[in-house]
């Protein structure tokens, strides 16, 4: 495969992956509001749940549109193992946010953001090996 290619679908391959995280960085940040703000669920296992969804949608649709991989054990172990390590570091935050600042509950959810966001884009990028790198 000529690099020219072999670069187009890297590009190709990262726009998929940023078009889905913005998808569901925005509804995780949605439901996140909703159920803290107007149901006034409890902030740490209202953040895990809603992360843990995310993280299911995530893999199935990179897997199938980003990485064009088979759903198997070795690929889930690796994107479960960096997105719930992410999902760790947003909850110690959150807990050490709330802890820290007096705002309203609904807000911890948007100052975690760019600390996991930054964890997962460098850590899966690292990590997660694209279908056209392996060619």
């Amino acid at each position: 495969m000529s690099n020219r290619l072999k670069s187009q679908l890297t590009i190709r391959k990262l726009l998929s992956f940023v078009t889905i995280g913005a998808f569901l960085t925005l509804a995780s940040l949605s439901a996140n509001f909703i159920g803290l703000r107007y149901f006034d669920f409890p902030l740490l296992p209202t953040y895990v749940l809603v992360y843990t969804v995310t993280i299911l949608i995530s893999f199935y649709l990179n897997s199938r549109y980003t990485y064009g991989n088979v759903i198997n054990f070795k690929n889930s172990l690796r994107y479960y193992s960096i997105y719930l390590t992410s999902m760790g570091i947003g909850a110690g935050l959150l807990s050490l946010f709330d802890y820290l600042l007096d705002f309203q509950k609904w807000v911890y959810p948007f100052l975690v953001l760019p600390f996991t966001l930054s964890f997962n884009f460098i850590v899966s990028f690292k990590t997660l090996k694209l279908k056209s790198d392996e060619a």
